[in-house]
């Protein structure tokens, strides 16, 4: 067995674009949930929650060409990166989002029930980052 680390396949690579610009699109269809999970300290949850999810799109269209896809795998990363203080404040205030009275989605604190989902959700960010990861590092010539 070779030392070496493996070169990342075309399809985890597209996977992982289909699955990023996904949770983009849906940042544009569903912007009320998105932005109630914005933590109350960040001062504008609705340009936050667009500038995610053109990030989202636009990198995660960007894993499905080798030629981009180091790059876009960087964006990722510092996707990820950037939204992990949001999960962190998910989980330190128990916030969940559900729909208010007028049936868009809205922030709840101090919500019963959420703790163990909510950490839960962080190890899922560093195993997303590690899956990008594979394709941001440069391991020969072809990803």
């Amino acid at each position: 067995m070779s030392d070496e680390p493996t070169i990342p396949s075309d399809a985890s690579a597209r996977l992982l674009g289909a699955m990023f610009a996904g949770a983009g699109v849906m940042h544009f269809t569903r912007p009320d949930f998105f932005e109630a999970i914005v933590p109350r300290w960040f001062p504008n949850a609705r340009l936050a929650n667009q500038a995610s999810g053109v990030a989202e799109i636009a990198c995660g269209l960007g894993m499905f060409s080798q030629r981009t896809r180091r790059p876009a795998a960087f964006g990722l990363l510092a996707i990820l990166a950037g939204v992990f203080p949001a999960n962190v404040d998910m989980y330190l205030n128990d916030v969940d989002v559900r729909p208010g009275e007028d049936g868009r989605m809205e922030r709840v604190e101090q919500a019963d029930g959420v703790r163990t989902r909510n950490l839960v959700r962080l190890p899922f960010q560093l195993l997303f980052a590690v899956l990008v990861w594979r394709h941001a590092r440069r391991v020969g010539s072809a990803a």
